[in-house]
């Protein structure tokens, strides 16, 4: 891991987001092992997310959804963006279907069908 990442998960964990994003930056464009990728992409947008710019953060979330498809960290992390942008319906879809895909319990099984069906619908148009 090279030293700027490291300084920006010593930041980003003191509650220094702020601090932390330049040095999420620099680290990204030295160039991040594929083994931390996600993991640095998942904080510097939350860092993003924290400052108020949700919208970056976005894009950043984006990126690491296209790399990382369906991976249920990136998927909260979206959630919590889109919901900042105020697309809360948007949001509980995506985190209702990162919940499903990624829970075994049984009792959630249950019923994984109709609550896809509805995490699903959420989006869709309503016809008046």
């Amino acid at each position: 891991m090279n030293e700027a990442l490291k300084k920006a998960y010593a930041l980003d964990a003191a509650g220094r987001e702020a601090e932390a994003i330049p040095h999420y930056r620099r680290a990204l464009a030295e160039g991040v092992p594929e083994e931390a990728l996600k993991d640095a992409l998942i904080g510097y947008a939350s860092s993003l997310r924290v400052v108020g710019e949700a919208k970056r953060a976005r894009r950043v979330l984006e990126r690491a959804r296209r790399s990382y498809k369906g991976d249920p960290a990136v998927e909260a992390f979206y959630a919590l963006v889109l919901h900042d942008l105020g697309e809360h319906a948007r949001a509980l879809k995506v985190l209702g279907l990162a919940l499903l895909k990624a829970s075994s319990d049984p009792e959630l099984a249950a019923y994984a069908g109709p609550l896809a069906r509805y995490f699903r619908a959420l989006t869709r148009r309503r016809r008046p």
